[in-house]
């Protein structure tokens, strides 16, 4: 089974219907001609992690503990992966993975955490009592 959009191959996946459920179907055809892949590199989305790092197509890629929470865009090539904060080209690295892409988007649309600042004193722990 594929899933296309405006001829444009997205993703393959195995069929989930049995022999007999197929034969069953009425008025099948076969299938045209595949879909071509996109010309263009895949853009993704992915939040990175509070260790700064973000994993894509089952590789893990660090861009930097300054970038913990924020969704970053990246571009999925052939042989690279390029990692953009908005129009900034952060990293590009060697894909070393040939798995698909499972997720086109970040899970979810959050604002970037906030870190621990000095602002605010370290709470007093409560005395513990032992008899």
């Amino acid at each position: 089974m594929q899933i296309t959009t405006d001829s444009v191959l997205l993703r393959s996946l195995p069929n989930p219907l049995t022999t007999a459920e197929t034969a069953g179907i009425r008025d099948a055809h076969p299938a045209g001609p595949p879909p071509t892949p996109a010309p263009e590199p895949v853009r993704v989305e992915r939040r990175v992690s509070c260790r700064g790092t973000l994993v894509i197509a089952g590789q893990r890629i660090h861009v930097g503990i300054v970038h913990a929470g924020s969704t970053l865009t990246v571009e999925a090539a052939d042989t690279t992966f390029r990692v953009h904060d908005g129009d900034q080209l952060l990293t590009e690295v060697p894909r070393t993975t040939t798995k698909d892409i499972a997720r086109f988007k970040a899970r979810k649309p959050e604002p970037p955490r906030n870190r621990k600042s000095s602002d605010h004193p370290p709470q007093p722990r409560p005395a513990q009592w032992h008899p």
